[in-house]
C-alpha cells in the first residue's frame, strides 16, 4: 500500500520539484544543507536523504525510516477508521474534504489574479 504525503506538488519553469514539509520533516530535511539522492527501482523513482553512515551503521536513516514507517501506519489507521463508518457519513466527511479543498483552490485562484474578484 502507498501512503500519500501531502498536497501534490507542480513542476516549476527551473525543472524543479517541491519536498512537501510533511515529508522534508520526517526526513530531517534543513534548507541549503542536506542533500536528497534519487534512484530508480522496482517502477518507482525513490528519493533518499544523502546521510552518513558510521562503520557501516546510519543511524540518522534508521532515524528517518522509523519516521515513515510511523507516517504510514498512522496514515493507514485512519483509513481503517474510516472504514466504520456507514456509506453515508464517509460520504459527507469525503465532501466535506472536497468542500475544502475547493475553497482553497479558489482562494488560490484568486490570490494569482491579484485578489480580484470576479463579477
Amino acid at each position: 500500500m502507498h501512503v500519500k504525503i501531502g498536497k501534490s506538488v507542480k513542476f516549476d519553469d527551473y525543472g524543479r520539484v517541491t519536498v512537501p514539509s510533511e515529508l522534508a520533516k520526517m526526513m530531517n530535511l534543513e534548507k541549503g544543507i542536506d542533500s536528497v539522492v534519487w534512484y530508480v527501482g522496482d517502477g518507482m523513482a525513490i528519493m533518499y536523504k544523502d546521510t552518513k553512515s558510521y562503520q557501516g551503521l546510519d543511524f540518522e536513516g534508521q532515524e528517518i525510516e522509523n519516521n515513515l514507517r510511523n507516517y504510514e501506519k498512522e496514515a493507514t489507521e485512519q483509513f481503517i477508521d474510516d472504514a466504520d463508518l456507514s456509506p453515508e457519513e464517509l460520504e459527507r466527511k469525503l465532501r466535506e474534504e472536497y468542500q475544502r479543498d475547493q475553497e482553497m483552490r479558489a482562494e488560490l485562484i484568486r490570490s494569482k489574479k491579484g485578489g480580484k474578484s470576479e463579477e
